[in-house]
């Protein structure tokens, strides 16, 4: 994962858990950014799974779950052939 820009580091540090904050909560954090900038943080935040969507225009500091792994914690899933998935009995009329 890249690491967050000033401006994303300086508003995720500001966010309390689980607050909404709407958008000029967020210009506030960084006064010196233009409403544009601000969506663009928070795109990279959305991103980066920092925060999430909240209504319209709100956004939540919430860390989202990471994406899906390719093993389980119980190990990896078994692999199965398009042959296994089918009931080739259950259609033997149909194929005749």
């Amino acid at each position: 994962m890249h690491p967050l820009s000033e401006y994303a580091r300086l508003i995720i540090d500001k966010m309390d858990p689980d607050r909404t904050y709407g958008p000029e909560d967020l210009q506030g954090m960084v006064p010196d950014a233009s409403v544009e900038r601000v969506r663009e943080i928070m795109h990279e935040l959305w991103v980066g799974r920092q925060v999430e969507r909240v209504g319209y225009s709100g956004w939540r500091r919430a860390r989202s779950a990471p994406p899906h792994r390719s093993e389980s914690a119980s190990g990896p899933a078994p692999s199965v052939t398009p042959d296994e998935l089918f009931d080739h009995d259950a259609f033997a009329d149909f194929f005749k």
